[in-house]
């Protein structure tokens, strides 16, 4: 199977679609949260995750289309400067995701609500280091398709990202994944990156003892 890339820039409806719908099939340690009861709003997920990027960061976007469909299978997005993305973040999506889980997601998914509450106390409890901000201030997500995953275009997709960064000047990258996503962490490490920082367990509220990593990786010097 062949694998193409597109930037997402001038994003057709059906790509942040299909995002959206990646980013909740990967979106729990690596795996489905269909079903779950942890998180049953789709949209409200992936505005958290993934949609800044795809708003208001296109340049920093790749995703891999299986060939003849033209089908979007997986997605890098990211951002050069993670303390402007924040920022931006703050003003522009934040917001939005108060509201709609407010007047929405709190009577058609409780537990969603509830979640969303849970990341933002964690997210609070655990700020990303200032080293990390300084030495490696590019930041990405990248996730696959199930049946797409181990087949190259992940690895082509993180490689197209990092040429993008050093191209313009970027020094570092950092990530934060779960320990528990044990494809992820793998493939991190084959690509060069190394585990700077285990932050305190229990992102997710039903797996409370799990830790996140944040890897980061040099691109110069």
């Amino acid at each position: 199977m062949g694998i193409s890339f597109s930037c997402i820039h001038g994003l057709r409806d059906t790509d942040a679609c299909a995002i959206e719908d990646i980013c909740y099939r990967t979106g729990h340690n690596g795996e489905d949260l269909t079903g779950t009861g942890l998180f049953g709003d789709r949209h409200l997920f992936a505005m958290i995750f993934a949609l800044h990027y795809v708003r208001y960061e296109p340049e920093h976007c790749f995703v891999a289309r299986e060939e003849g469909s033209g089908r979007v299978t997986g997605y890098i997005l990211g951002t050069d400067t993670t303390a402007r993305q924040e920022k931006r973040f703050s003003r522009h999506m934040a917001p939005r995701i108060a509201l709609r889980a407010l007047l929405y997601s709190s009577w058609r998914y409780p537990g969603t609500l509830r979640t969303v509450l849970h990341f933002k106390r964690y997210g609070d409890a655990n700020p990303l280091p200032a080293r990390i901000r300084g030495e490696y201030p590019a930041h990405l997500h990248i996730n696959m398709l199930p049946g797409f995953q181990s087949k190259g275009a992940g690895s082509a997709l993180i490689v197209r990202f990092e040429e993008h960064m050093r191209a313009r000047g970027v020094n570092g990258i950092h990530l934060v994944t779960s320990e528990a996503n044990v494809r992820a962490v793998p493939f991190y490490l084959k690509h060069g990156y190394s585990v700077a920082e285990r932050l305190s367990p229990g992102f997710w509220p039903d797996t409370p003892d799990v830790r996140a990593l944040v890897f980061v990786k040099k691109l110069t010097g």
